[in-house]
């Protein structure tokens, strides 16, 4: 498959040494590089304005942020998918940030209204009265909807984004993107907004962050241009039919890679510099990676890759009493369900115990909770399940949940997964095994958040469960009243 060249991508963020190179690999340009960047990569300096940023999520642990001109965003990311075999879910956005339509009151709310865009609703706050059900107005994205739970938020009224300057309705006032920090470029682009601001009736200017790399002429060019095409806009919105896009705004994609994906990153980033294999699941929740980067020197000189990176996660394993269980959800909510007591914690084998607090019932069982009930956890690192057993406080079984997952990973100090909402379900002393949550789970991929890839092996980790359920819980409360002597 043949990509477009010319698209620019801008890459921050801890996957970023892997991702430079998958998307050099792709054909692609990086801009902005970071200096550790371009000196691995041998890259010159290149300021121009990106096409697409790719970046940390600050929603979902270990995710990424792709954001950008729509054509450019899909092009890169179905590039970066096929790198990484499309082994993550991913959430993109209902309709693009800041994008400026025609849209039609639908209805009203408490607070507001509700704005039909074309097919997709949008929540308007205003004052009750002031718009009647029918109307047709132009308003523009100011939060849209990524995750499943996010709403989508317009405004009233026209905007202009560029790749260096956004005109948007407000108090006359000339704002600065907090990634610019040199004096100089500060000094510069607010004498070149407070020229053009003042004459704009309504609005207001925010320069983005590739703004510090423009000149003086450059920055009068760019705002000339924006002012120009706001007027336009703000022309093409008095004459324009419902539903009309005015302004195309810029498409935001989350994706969150799988345990298999992050080794695929972790083998693209070898062929740059030493990197063991659990690198970016080790930094999941890391900012200070000094013991890993200690490690990765020490592996430069060590000619067996695979045996020292399992010798490191076994040693990282080891000696551990309680660990976390993050649980992430395709909704994109990260669950921490608690600390559990490490029973066994190697990567072959991981066996845990949490004490549940009594009330309510045991998650898809139907039976009552008691205090004192504990949960046995028994999965090990890569697997696409882990099993519960339930028990009370003397170990007598209750029940066996089997959650369905993507490959189970160890950060350091946490169990993480990405559960795949689908579970399968036993009574302990009932020979019915039935499966659970099955129509929430086809809710996302009928939302294209889990990709085929994925549904292909639920459906053969579904199978095994349906059939083997009882016997693995058997196996795991077995292990567990062995370590537990």
């Amino acid at each position: 498959m043949q990509f477009n060249n010319n698209i620019k991508v801008r890459i921050r963020g801890k996957y970023a040494t892997a991702v430079t190179k998958a998307i050099l690999d792709l054909g692609f340009s990086v801009v902005q590089a970071s200096d550790v960047i371009m000196s691995r990569f041998n890259l010159g300096v290149d300021n121009s304005a990106p096409n697409v940023t790719i970046k940390d999520s600050g929603r979902v642990p270990g995710g990424l942020v792709f954001m950008g001109d729509c054509d450019a965003v899909n092009e890169v990311l179905s590039g970066f998918l096929r790198v990484i075999e499309y082994r993550a879910l991913v959430w993109r956005s209902v309709v693009p940030l800041h994008r400026v339509v025609m849209g039609v009151i639908k209805g009203e709310t408490g607070n507001g209204y509700v704005v039909d865009m074309g097919g997709t609703d949008a929540e308007l706050r205003s004052f009750s009265g002031y718009y009647r059900v029918g109307d047709a107005i132009p308003v523009y994205v100011t939060r849209t909807r990524v995750l499943p739970k996010d709403a989508i938020m317009v405004m009233p009224g026209v905007r202009v984004d560029t790749h260096h300057v956004s005109i948007f309705p407000g108090s006359g006032n000339v704002l600065l993107s907090s990634h610019i920090k040199d004096p100089e470029a500060k000094s510069t682009l607010l004498e070149v907004g407070l020229r053009y601001v003042n004459g704009l009736r309504g609005y207001s200017i925010k320069w983005r962050s590739s703004a510090q790399f423009l000149n003086k002429e450059e920055a009068v060019k760019e705002v000339e241009y924006a002012v120009r095409v706001l007027n336009e806009t703000e022309v093409r919105s008095r004459v324009s039919e419902p539903y009309t896009v005015l302004q195309d705004g810029e498409c935001i994609v989350e994706i969150i890679p799988s345990g298999d994906a992050k080794i695929i990153l972790d083998n693209v980033r070898n062929s740059v510099m030493p990197t063991i294999i659990g690198h970016h699941t080790y930094k999941t929740f890391r900012r200070n990676t000094a013991l890993l980067d200690l490690v990765e020197a020490l592996l430069g000189h060590c000619s067996d890759r695979v045996g020292f990176s399992s010798e490191f996660m076994r040693q990282l394993m080891s000696g551990r009493y309680r660990v976390g269980i993050v649980h992430i959800r395709p909704n994109g909510d990260a669950l921490r369900l608690g600390m559990a007591d490490v029973l066994r914690l190697e990567p072959s084998e991981v066996v845990l115990m949490r004490r549940l607090r009594g009330g309510g019932y045991l998650d898809g069982l139907g039976i009552p909770k008691a205090e004192g009930d504990l949960a046995i956890t028994c999965t090990s690192l890569g697997s696409n399940y882990l099993i519960h057993v339930y028990t009370d406080g003397s170990l007598r079984p209750k029940g066996i949940y089997a959650n369905v997952n993507t490959p189970v990973e160890f950060t350091g100090s946490n169990i993480l997964y990405v559960d795949l909402a689908v579970d399968v379900v036993k009574a302990w002393d009932s020979s019915e095994v039935r499966v659970v949550d099955y129509d929430e789970y086809m809710s996302y991929v009928k939302m294209g958040i889990i990709p085929q890839r994925i549904q292909d092996r639920v459906s053969d980790v579904m199978r095994e469960l349906q059939t083997n359920i009882g016997k693995l819980g058997e196996d795991c409360l077995s292990r567990a009243r062995d370590l537990m002597g």
